[in-house]
C-alpha cells in the first residue's frame, strides 16, 4: 500500500494519555476533554511519564525467533509460536495452566431481512487520528482511508469471533453493578467483566444480520501471565473449526491510573447518554515478530474509526499504533477494541460497545462478498 515509512518516532511513548489537570465524577477521575483529546494526540502520559520497555516475554520470544530463522539459502522455517506481550503494568501472581478454548456454537442464523442501508464515509480524511508507539514506523492514519481494506465476509458461516485475552478486567462499580474482585478491577463474574461487553457486542452485531461466535474463555485467569499465548491457541481453534471467521475482535478496557492510584475515566455523551469511549488498538511487526499484513488492519482500523466519527466525533479515541501484534496477525480484520478505562462503569461501558458495534458492523456489511 505504501503508506509504511520506516525512522525514528520522536517522543513516541507507550499506551495513552492521561492528563494533568482532572476532575472527580461518579465514576472516578475524568479529565477535561480538549485537554484529553490533545493529550491523546501527542501519544503522551504526563502521570506516569515513562517509556515501557519491551516486555521480558515478548523479548525472550523474538530472541527464540532470531535464533530459529534461517539463512537465506536454507528453506523457510514455520515461525515458533510465542507468548505475546502483556499490556498492563501488574500482572496476576498466580502461574496459570495452559487451557483449551471450550467448543461453543455460533449463534443461529438470523432470518432473512431486508439488508439496512449502509451510509457511505463522510467523514474527511484529516480527522482521523493516530497515537504512535511504535519505535521505527511512521504513518498518517488519513492516508488509509484511500485504499479498501482487504476484508471480505462470508455469506455462509460466522464471519466474527469476538474473544477477550483479558476477559477477568471490570469497571468502577457503580448502584446496582457491584461483583465480588478477582483482583484490582476485575472479575471471574461474567455479567460484569469484558465478557458482558462482548455480550453486548454481540447482540448488536446479531440484530444486524451478522453471525458472531463469542468466546468466554478467561485467559487471564487464574494467571495473568501467557495470557497472550492461551488466547492465541484458542483463536486458532475457533478460526480451525470455523473458516468462514474473517474478523477477530480481542476486547478488552483500558486502564488509565493517577499517581495517587485513581482511575481516570473517558466518556463522551451521544444523545444525553454517558457512553465510554472506544480505542482500536492496532499491533505491527516493529518490535520484530513476524506480522507482513499489519497495514491490512490499519486500513480496516481507518475505515471504522471514520464510522465512529460519524456516530460522535467525541466518541473515538485515537486508534493506537503499538510495536507488539497482540496476536493480529492471524487475520486481515483483526483489532483489539478497548472500551472505556476501569474508571468508568459498567453502563458506560455497554453503551460505548453498542455504539461501536453499530459502526464496526455498518463497516463488516459493506464488505460482504459479492
Amino acid at each position: 500500500m505504501g503508506r509504511r515509512r520506516r525512522g525514528r518516532v520522536p517522543g513516541a511513548l507507550a499506551l495513552c494519555t492521561l492528563a494533568g489537570a482532572v476532575y472527580l465524577t461518579a465514576g472516578g477521575w475524568r479529565p477535561p476533554a480538549e485537554e484529553l483529546k490533545a493529550l491523546e494526540r501527542e501519544g503522551m502520559r504526563t502521570l506516569l511519564a515513562q517509556e515501557l520497555p519491551m516486555p521480558e516475554e515478548e523479548q525472550q520470544a523474538l530472541t527464540q525467533e532470531q535464533q530459529e530463522r534461517p539463512t537465506p539459502e536454507a528453506p523457510a522455517a514455520q515461525p515458533p509460536t510465542e507468548p505475546e506481550p502483556e499490556r498492563e503494568e501488574t500482572a496476576l501472581n498466580a502461574a496459570a495452566q495452559l487451557m483449551e478454548a471450550p467448543e461453543q456454537e455460533p449463534e443461529a442464523p438470523q432470518e432473512e431481512r431486508e439488508q439496512e442501508e449502509i451510509p457511505e464515509i463522510d467523514i474527511e480524511s484529516d480527522a482521523l487520528e493516530l497515537t504512535n508507539s511504535t519505535k521505527g514506523i511512521e504513518v498518517e492514519l488519513g492516508d488509509y482511508l484511500e485504499d479498501e481494506p482487504a476484508l471480505k465476509l462470508s455469506h455462509e458461516g460466522p464471519q466474527i469471533l469476538i474473544m477477550h485475552t483479558h476477559g477477568t478486567e471490570a469497571y468502577t462499580m457503580a448502584d446496582g453493578d457491584d461483583y465480588t474482585p478477582s483482583d484490582n478491577a476485575r472479575t471471574t463474574d461474567e455479567d460484569y467483566n469484558m465478557i458482558r461487553v462482548g455480550e453486548e457486542m454481540r447482540q448488536v452485531f446479531q440484530d444486524m444480520g451478522l453471525e458472531v461466535v463469542h468466546d468466554t474463555s478467561l485467559y487471564d485467569y487464574p494467571g495473568y501471565n501467557g495470557s497472550y499465548a492461551r488466547s492465541l491457541k484458542g483463536i486458532r481453534s475457533y478460526l480451525e473449526e470455523y473458516p468462514t471467521i474473517s474478523v477477530v475482535l480481542d476486547v478488552h478496557r483500558d486502564a488509565m491510573i493517577a499517581a495517587d492510584g485513581t482511575a481516570i475515566k473517558v466518556c463522551d455523551e451521544v444523545d444525553g447518554e454517558s457512553v465510554a469511549r472506544v480505542m482500536l488498538v492496532v499491533g505491527t511487526d516493529d518490535g520484530g515478530l513476524e506480522h507482513p499484513r499489519w497495514e491490512d488492519n490499519l486500513t480496516l482500523a481507518a475505515w471504522i474509526q471514520a464510522r465512529m466519527l460519524m456516530t460522535d466525533e467525541g466518541f473515538p479515541r485515537p486508534v493506537n499504533l503499538r510495536s507488539q501484534r497482540f496476536n493480529q496477525h492471524m487475520t486481515a480484520g483483526s483489532l483489539l477494541v478497548e472500551v472505556g478505562t476501569s474508571g468508568n462503569t459498567l453502563q458506560e461501558a455497554l453503551a460505548g460497545a453498542r455504539l461501536f458495534a453499530r459502526a464496526a458492523g455498518q463497516e463488516y456489511l459493506s464488505r460482504m462478498e459479492e
